[in-house]
């Protein structure tokens, strides 16, 4: 498994050269920047202090949609929203379902927002699952950086002990099984004539994007059966 952390609009300098040194400390060594060029800026290298070789591979990207389908797995970091029938993941809860994955996953992204607003309901949209950080108040919240710090600790932890491999996204020949599920269930939405049921949709992905091995697995087996049946 190869994880990429994804600024979206980051605005400022520091905030990237923190992010590249965060990650770097943890064991990881792939960061792409999203619709900003503030990296290049000198501030950057100044605070990356010892990550400069991040800061210099850095994947550069006009959009989130542009490199999606790069990514078996997008996990967006966001302010958790009342009302929002979307299931959040606290950081240690992800971790816990990407160390049930390794057979199933190739290349993951977890994606950050810009330091104003966050991430637009566009990219969220994009994203198979949602990930907040517990606070003991509302504000001051997490900056950019330290968010990313708290990701990168928490990931490079389950990479000791759970040998989840850091390093760049790749393309396998192979379709990771995790997204293959997910495109099988979209099928079978279509062949139930239930795919317009969002809702129920999204519950669907998000519980199949936290499934173990063996889970996805057996929904593999299980949705080929139900489709050969409906055929």
């Amino acid at each position: 498994m190869y994880i990429s952390f994804i600024l979206v609009s980051p605005a400022r300098a520091a905030n990237i050269g923190a992010a590249a040194r965060a990650i770097k400390t943890q064991g990881f060594n792939d960061l792409v920047v999203v619709h900003s060029l503030a990296h290049r800026e000198d501030e950057a290298g100044w605070v990356a202090c010892g990550a400069v070789d991040i800061l210099e591979n850095i994947r550069e990207a006009p959009s989130l949609a542009s490199i999606a389908d790069e990514f078996d797995l997008l996990i967006a970091t966001t302010a958790r929203e009342r009302g929002n029938l979307r299931e959040y993941l606290t950081p240690q809860k992800m971790v816990n379902a990407l160390s049930q994955q390794q057979q199933s996953l190739t290349n993951v992204g977890i994606v950050f927002g810009c330091e104003a607003s966050g991430l637009s309901n566009s990219d969220l949209e994009l994203c198979d699952l949602l990930s907040y950080i517990p606070l003991a108040q509302e504000y001051p919240s997490l900056n950019l950086a330290q968010a990313v710090m708290v990701y990168a600790y928490e990931l490079g932890q389950a990479f000791l002990t759970s040998k989840i491999t850091p390093g760049i996204h790749q393309h396998d020949a192979e379709q990771p099984q995790l997204s293959a599920l997910v495109e099988k269930s979209a099928r079978l939405f279509a062949q139930l004539q239930i795919e317009e049921d969002t809702k129920l949709k999204r519950w669907l992905e998000e519980t199949l994007c936290q499934f173990g091995d063996r889970d996805i697995k057996m929904a593999h087996q299980l949705f080929s059966d139900i489709l050969k049946k409906l055929t």
